[in-house]
């Protein structure tokens, strides 16, 4: 019996410990009015999210195609611990491709999946994503395109410049697995990124 009331005892002191807000009273100070907090505190969940988010614009050439191509990436994560984020992210993409002797032709791209985020020293991170991909392509000397899709693995790191609050910027460096894999791609497995993040 008197090992189970001290059981109960260290419950009760652990809670105290996790949640002392729960446990205290404010107290009134004399000649104080009484009102409700105007300012309300950031609820756990809010604490623990960051954004961010990336912008796309490319120029380029290949087998005599020239490409246009804008593209937004949104992502949120939730830090798990101070060091270990986790979370969804999207990326849109848009694609004018015009061939000699053809009308250009638009493509629109949709990369969604999950990502693990870690911070390994100061702006230093590692971060690994898995997303499926919906895209589209042009054929070669036709104005017809295709869609198609693919399961990427992407693997990579960058540095974040924020402090952990308010604004930041990153870059980074990311290497499909999916892409280096394929014999039919002529895409460059590795991609590079420039992003903003809020509150990483």
């Amino acid at each position: 019996m008197v090992q189970k009331n001290y059981g109960s005892l260290l419950v009760l002191l652990g809670l105290m410990l996790v949640s002392p807000d729960a446990f205290a009273q404010r107290v009134q100070k004399p000649g104080e009015k009484k009102t409700e907090h105007s300012e309300k505190e950031p609820s756990a969940l809010k604490s623990k999210l960051w954004y961010g988010g990336g912008v796309q614009l490319g120029f380029n050439s290949f087998y005599g195609s020239n490409v246009f191509s804008f593209g937004l990436s949104p992502m949120v994560g939730y830090k798990i611990i101070e060091q270990i984020s986790v979370g969804p992210r999207v990326e849109m993409t848009y694609a004018s491709v015009k061939q000699s002797g053809f009308k250009a032709v638009s493509l629109f791209d949709i990369d969604a999946g999950v990502f693990v985020r870690v911070k390994v020293f100061r702006g230093l991170f590692l971060q690994g994503e898995l997303s499926n991909e919906w895209y589209q392509e042009a054929l070669t000397g036709s104005a017809d395109k295709y869609k198609n899709q693919r399961f990427n693995q992407r693997l990579g790191a960058g540095w974040n410049f924020g402090n952990g609050q308010g604004g930041g910027s990153e870059i980074g460096v990311f290497y499909n697995f999916a892409i280096a894999n394929d014999v039919n791609a002529y895409e460059n497995p590795l991609g590079y990124r420039f992003g903003f993040t809020w509150n990483f």
